[in-house]
């Protein structure tokens, strides 16, 4: 996965390494194991989260919030099962 910023800062750089871990692990474990169903409200999740990082003047903290509100009951719901 090619990047278009070269990082610096120890931190960015492990944030970049942990994306990268995250996607093999969902590659190459976990998509194959999750129902259509659960694979919907997945993608579902990580539309509306991407689509709300990419707007640089929204600040981190109400994007927490809001994901927190709209992630939630599907948290609970996953739990009870």
């Amino acid at each position: 996965m090619a990047h278009k910023k070269k990082f610096t800062d120890p931190t960015d750089i492990e944030i970049i390494e942990i994306h990268v871990r995250f996607v093999e692990a969902m590659e190459n474990v976990r998509l194959e194991t999750i129902s259509p169903e659960m694979k919907q409200r997945y993608l579902a999740i990580m539309k509306s989260l991407t689509e709300k990082l990419a707007m640089p003047s929204k600040p981190l903290h109400e994007i927490l919030g809001e994901m927190m509100a709209e992630v939630g009951p599907l948290i609970f719901q996953a739990m009870q099962r």
